[in-house]
């Protein structure tokens, strides 16, 4: 018989994360498999951008929290964040990514491993199966409180060796004016 008395205690912090973030990314992705089988693809597709946007809003919402953050102010900040999100969530080894600073305003995503894509592959549904990763991080920005616009250039399921998402600040959060009458 297991005692339970300190057992959890024995798994490392890393570990239990681990544990966590594993058994989150087989839910998700039985979930949209259950999804896919019972509604079809297109609307398993729309389903899921609508669902991990909401899900990308929260995460970040979670995080700024932490970080004791109410917004970004610049190309550097919004890259910190970012990082830090993609670290949190989306560690190596299943992920590997960077970002390059373009200019004031934008910044240019690299993914060269994703896990997703490689689950999608091994699946056998690549050709069904749509990104939800623009979705989520529109949920992130919108968490943020900046309007970005997102183009994809190279990108895996297409075949090339690397993602890569150009990213431009179209506005920033603005502060709130205070009442001084």
């Amino acid at each position: 018989m297991v005692k339970n008395v300190g057992l959890l205690s024995s798994v490392k912090n890393e570990q239990r994360i681990e544990i966590l973030r594993k058994t989150w990314i087989s839910h998700d992705a039985r979930w949209q498999m259950a999804v896919f089988q019972e509604y079809g693809w297109e609307k398993g597709n729309k389903l899921n951008r609508e669902v991990i946007r909401d899900i990308g809003k929260g995460m970040m919402y979670r995080l700024m929290k932490a970080l004791e953050i109410s917004k970004v102010n610049n190309i550097e900040e919004l890259q910190a964040i970012c990082s830090v999100a993609m670290d949190l969530y989306y560690p190596p080894p299943n992920f590997a990514y960077h970002f390059e600073r373009l200019s004031d305003t934008s910044l240019l995503g690299v993914i060269k491993s994703c896990g997703s894509y490689e689950n999608v592959k091994k699946a056998g549904v690549l050709d069904h199966y749509e990104c939800g990763c623009f979705a989520m991080r529109s949920g992130w920005y919108a968490a943020l409180g900046v309007e970005v616009q997102e183009e994809l250039g190279k990108c895996l399921k297409k075949g090339d060796n690397i993602c890569e998402i150009f990213l431009r600040v179209n506005k920033w959060k603005e502060e709130k004016p205070t009442n001084t009458s």
